[in-house]
């Protein structure tokens, strides 16, 4: 079997490398000259670090994270604890940039080829037949679009609906970690509860850097980019009232970034011919459960083991979208859900707020991050098979 994959991100990497380790070949298309990635923050929890385990990847990928083996909610004005929960081993913070080099490595370590400024313009789902920018052709048995939430190939080859602006912009910056608040714990994970906003930071393990994100609900986004150099001014206009310790770390980042932040419906099927749709390029979301990274291992880890295990590709296609269609759909509706809750304003629903963060937070987390993609594997290759 040929593989060719267009995306060097998280899915992309993750699927290349498994898949390699079975002696597929594999070759990944990157339109960049280089495998780069936005200086940002990323979570990964136990529903993605045990197949990170499974595949051989967690402790490389552990050793340059941060365990941060605590998760605090708080008010946003004297940061007081609304509730909090323990975090085992199995929960990840770390800078993007490091995993998708770890990834990238590791990948290459497999005996994958990574072609860089290779832009795929066309691919043909019934042949597998990927057209390049420099007006080449090449064929493979299967193709796997991972080129992220504004895909071209997802518009030409799948149900076209466009990204929506979900009314939501982040500002995401990184600083030191000696420019924390000083209350205790505040080296953990901390979400800030605000009227019509929320903010989050945690630890990367990078340069004793941590990443922060504070996000607004605004329905104006202007910009031709996705993502822009904010002005200090503005954020602190979004953040008026906020606590004045974290305004100060929000103010020593270098630089801060203004994201809208977008998402796109699933398609009815997340295959066509020899065409599959992983990661962003198939489900992008709203990052309020912090499961974006998670799910795009999850989508690699499917899709390596199905074709592992089943000869028949059409078979194997049509069990990995029936499964990653359906969960999919779930944390998508989900993460919204979460986003409406973080963000309440009503000064009436606020305290009702706090106590169902008080009340439920760790059991909802503890389900969300105890998804087992093996046994649900399992179960479905039983009745399939």
């Amino acid at each position: 079997m040929r593989v060719g994959i267009v995306g060097a991100g998280i899915a992309g990497l993750t699927a290349g490398y498994a898949l390699s380790k079975q002696g597929i070949e594999v070759n990944l298309f990157e339109r960049s000259d280089s495998i780069t990635e936005f200086g940002a923050g990323i979570t990964l929890s136990k529903n993605a670090t045990i197949l990170l385990g499974d595949l051989g990847l967690l402790d490389s990928i552990a050793d340059i994270g941060f365990h941060p083996g605590k998760s605090f909610i708080r008010d946003y004005k004297k940061c007081n604890v609304i509730n909090s929960m323990e975090l085992d081993d199995n929960f990840l913070t770390l800078d993007r940039r490091d995993l998708v080099e770890q990834l990238d490595l590791r990948f290459k370590e497999a005996k994958g080829i990574i072609h860089t400024n290779k832009e795929v313009t066309s691919i043909n789902p019934s042949t597998g037949t990927l057209s390049f920018a420099n007006h080449q052709d090449e064929t493979c048995d299967l193709v796997l679009v991972c080129d992220g939430i504004r895909s071209s190939l997802r518009d030409s080859n799948f149900e076209g609906q466009e990204p929506r602006f979900t009314n939501y912009i982040a500002w995401r910056g990184m600083t030191q970690i000696t420019r924390l608040p000083k209350f205790e714990d505040s080296d953990k994970v901390n979400v800030y509860y605000g009227p019509g906003s929320h903010w989050v930071h945690y630890p990367t393990g990078r340069d004793e850097m941590v990443n922060f994100v504070a996000i607004e609900k605004n329905p104006k986004w202007s910009e031709e980019s996705w993502k822009v150099e904010g002005a200090k001014t503005d954020f602190l206009k979004s953040f008026e009232g906020w606590n004045d310790d974290l305004i100060s770390m929000a103010m020593s980042s270098e630089r801060l970034y203004k994201w809208g932040i977008f998402e796109r419906p699933l398609p009815k099927t997340l295959y066509n011919g020899r065409a599959i749709l992983l990661g962003d390029a198939a489900h992008p979301m709203v990052p309020f459960l912090g499961q974006g990274g998670c799910l795009a291992i999850e989508d690699a880890y499917c899709l390596s083991a199905l074709i592992n295990q089943i000869t028949d590709l059409e078979k194997a296609l049509s069990i990995f979208d029936e499964m990653r269609n359906n969960r999919s759909r779930w944390i998508q509706k989900r993460s919204r859900l979460q986003g409406s809750f973080n963000h309440i304003s009503n000064p009436l629903l606020i305290p009702i707020r706090n106590i169902f963060a008080k009340t439920f937070m760790k059991k909802s987390v503890q389900n969300l991050h105890s998804y087992n993609l093996n046994e649900e594997l399992s179960l479905k290759l039983q009745s399939r098979l």
